[in-house]
Parts: C-alpha cells; sequence; structure tokens
C-alpha cells in the first residue's frame, strides 16, 4: 500500500472553507432548533460569553441531550470487537483513563467513573471551562446520563456520590495530547471519531505514547468520510487532490486514510489491531476518482469509512 504524501499550497493560499462549508452550513440552519443555531453563531464572536453559550448549545441540542448517546457507542464498539477478535470489555475498576476529544459533554469519562475508574483525564481544544458543571446542563444531561448508567450498568452509585466523584477524578483541559499533563500513566485510552480531526497525527501519537503505559488497553474509532454527507461519505475528498481539498473546504479533517493511521501508530510504537467497520465500496463508485488518489492508494483502503484501531493488553494479547 502506497503512503499518503499531502502537500499543501504555499502559505499565500487563502483558507476558503467557510465558503466550502457554505452549503452544510445552510443545511444545518434548516434542521437544527433556532436556538442551538444561534448559539452556534453567537459562541464565534470574540466578545461573546463562552461558557454561557456552551451551556446554550448543550441544552437545546437534541443530539447532545441523548442520554446513553456517548456510552452507547462505546458499548456497539466493544460488541463488534467481541464478535471481531478476542476483545475482553474493558475494566475500569481502579483505572486511569485518557480520552482524547471528548466533546462538551466529557465523553465516556462519567462513564469510566461510574464503572469505577480512579482517574479521567480528557484533552479538548475545544473544551470550555465551567460549562459542563453548570447547574442546567446538571438538570438537562447529568442527571439523565446517570440514569442511563444506572440502567445500563446496574446501580454501582447513588448520584450524589457521582457526582462528588466526578468533581473529584474527572478533568479535561482544553489542549491537544502535545501539551496534555494527566499526572499519570494511562492504563486505558479512549476516542471517538477525533483522530482523523488532528492535523500532526504522528506528533500527537508519539505524545500519547509517553502517557500510556506499554500493555495499556485502547481503542480508537476513525471516521474516514467527509463529514458533511453521510449517503456520500466520499464526495469531495476523492474528487481533488488533499491540497486542494484544503483551500476549498478548510483542515477539518486531516485526510489519512486508513492504512496511514495504522502506519502512525506503528511509527510511534504503539501495537495496534484495525479493524474495519464499515468498507461501502458501493458509495467509492459513485465519486470520480482523482488520479491522486488512484496513484496513492489501493482500492480497498479508499473505501474504508470508518475503523477501529484497538489495543488488547498484556493479558489478551498474549
Amino acid at each position: 500500500m502506497k503512503r499518503n504524501e499531502v502537500s499543501d499550497l504555499n502559505g499565500a493560499a487563502m483558507n476558503l472553507g467557510a465558503i466550502g462549508n457554505f452549503a452544510h452550513r445552510l443545511k444545518l440552519v434548516r434542521e437544527l432548533p433556532p436556538r442551538l443555531v444561534y448559539a452556534k453563531i453567537a459562541n464565534r464572536l470574540p466578545w461573546s460569553d463562552k461558557r454561557a453559550l456552551r451551556v446554550a448549545e448543550i441544552i437545546h441540542s437534541p443530539k447532545d441531550l441523548k442520554p446513553d448517546r456517548l456510552f452507547g457507542f462505546f458499548q456497539t464498539q466493544e460488541v463488534l470487537l467481541e464478535e471481531q477478535i478476542a476483545w475482553q470489555p474493558i475494566d475500569f475498576t481502579g483505572r486511569k483513563v485518557i480520552e482524547i476529544g471528548p466533546g462538551p459533554l466529557a465523553g465516556c469519562g462519567p462513564m469510566a467513573i461510574f464503572r469505577g475508574a480512579a482517574q479521567v483525564y480528557g484533552v479538548d481544544p475545544d473544551w470550555i471551562e465551567g460549562a459542563f458543571d453548570d447547574p442546567a446542563v446538571e438538570e438537562a444531561y447529568l442527571r439523565p446520563h446517570y440514569a442511563a448508567l444506572v440502567e445500563a450498568f446496574g446501580p454501582l452509585m447513588d448520584y450524589d456520590s457521582f457526582r462528588t466523584r466526578l468533581a473529584d477524578r474527572l478533568k479535561v483541559e482544553a489542549v491537544g495530547l502535545e501539551q496534555a499533563a494527566p499526572g499519570f500513566t494511562a492504563d486505558i485510552v479512549m476516542s471517538n471519531s477525533c483522530l482523523e480531526h488532528i492535523d500532526g497525527l504522528d506528533g500527537a501519537l508519539r505524545a500519547l505514547a509517553t502517557l500510556s503505559a506499554s500493555d495499556a488497553r485502547f481503542m480508537h474509532l476513525v471516521n474516514f468520510g467527509n463529514h458533511r454527507n453521510r449517503t456520500s461519505p466520499f464526495e469531495t475528498i476523492y474528487e481533488m487532490p488533499p491540497a486542494e481539498y484544503r483551500v476549498k473546504f478548510g483542515r477539518h479533517i486531516n485526510l489519512l486514510r486508513a492504512t496511514d493511521v495504522f502506519e502512525s501508530f506503528a511509527g510511534a510504537e504503539i501495537d495496534a489491531n484495525m479493524i474495519v467497520v464499515d468498507q461501502p465500496a458501493d458509495k467509492l463508485e459513485l465519486v470520480r476518482l482523482h488520479t491522486y488518489w488512484r496513484e496513492h492508494y489501493e482500492m480497498d483502503d479508499l473505501a474504508v469509512r470508518t475503523a477501529l484501531f484497538v489495543g488488547l493488553g498484556r493479558e489478551l494479547a498474549t
């Protein structure tokens, strides 16, 4: 398999990402609740109250308020891994966890704490301190989330204990992996549709390797689609070389393919298993491939929409 050789246009090239994503933004305006649209727009203004607007985004977002959505992804992925490889469900009891890109609701961190994790540290450059702890977010999301956790895993603790442990054991910082300082070595590392957004993934994974135990268990879902059109996930990506894509649509995804990410793990000396989750070749046939992609990749690599990169841990790998 040929490795992606990403070239950039000269620095004088304008970033036209806002224009390139205009149709997508108009679609969101039509589909999302008006208050959520307002909060998202206002949050981009430099003088806005970031915390208040992030709270508004959360409590008016139908997606964010689904109480079992975030740990539901985790459960679904574990079921798939049990079917595909020698995977045993992760035991969080007493473990130290790093989550990459947990999002405004701290991702799977609350689930890990509920299931007994000793510490959880998240890195997310978009994190806004104080929003997750806001009383409005507690009522709209955290209490229903706790109820969903009890339903899924049993009454492992009461709500007051859960809140206390979140305050004591969960920390998220608005930094990247290369600036992360969890203060511990991770036993478990997680991310969900995040690594594809990291520009400079090689360096980020090398930094992650220094923060993780050599036998750490990890699970990273990577989405190789365009993040704009679910029915045509490869549209625009494969119609032009990476440099042109970045000029037109910005750098919201790093354009690495599955084999690139696998090689990045290997380069960071992280022993990863790659499990292809979704490989819709029929969607690839809908796109007119630019010669760049034909010359640098095999067709089966181009057809991968989602894949899991996982570490079994010492006990399972032997």
